[in-house]
């Protein structure tokens, strides 16, 4: 058999393989990631010094895989409100994120899941208007139309 031709005749093979490889993940919604997943480590996230919107109340929203080993991966900002440089920090911030398996995982699942981050958002702590106006702007983010990537 000529060169190309064995090149040919083995390309659906190593597709098939690859296919298999990228495991299909669970569509997990983020209230219920607990159940799934739980937060064991952050990294060491890093804050530009200069920016736009870098000190403006912000929510950026991230979406993102979880994978058997509880490492981040398909990161993707969905969206920031209102636009700035806060964004590529949410993205960074998930890239660090490290999970391990909640009791109800038990064989590790990967999931596809998002968050929405407040940044210079008011302290909750401080009234029910503060509480208001910090759901407001998380509200902003939130993914109503959230789904698996396409495959």
């Amino acid at each position: 058999m000529r060169p190309m031709l064995r090149i040919l005749a083995l390309a659906p093979l190593a597709a098939c393989g690859s296919a298999l490889a990228l495991e299909r993940a669970h569509l997990v919604q983020p209230a219920d990631l607990s159940s799934w997943w739980l937060v064991s480590g952050t990294g060491d996230p890093k804050m530009p010094s200069y920016g736009k919107g870098l000190t403006t109340p912000t929510c950026a929203a991230v979406s993102y895989r979880i994978e058997r080993g509880g490492t981040t991966s398909q990161v993707k900002l969905e969206k920031v409100a209102p636009e700035g440089d806060l964004g590529a920090v949410a993205v960074e911030i998930v890239k660090g994120l490290q999970y391990t398996a909640a009791q109800k995982n038990i064989g590790k699942d990967p999931v596809y899941t998002y968050v929405v981050m407040p940044f210079n958002a008011p302290d909750v702590n401080k009234g029910p208007s503060a509480a208001a106006e910090r759901q407001r702007i998380l509200d902003a983010c939130k993914l109503e139309d959230f789904k698996l990537p396409a495959a």
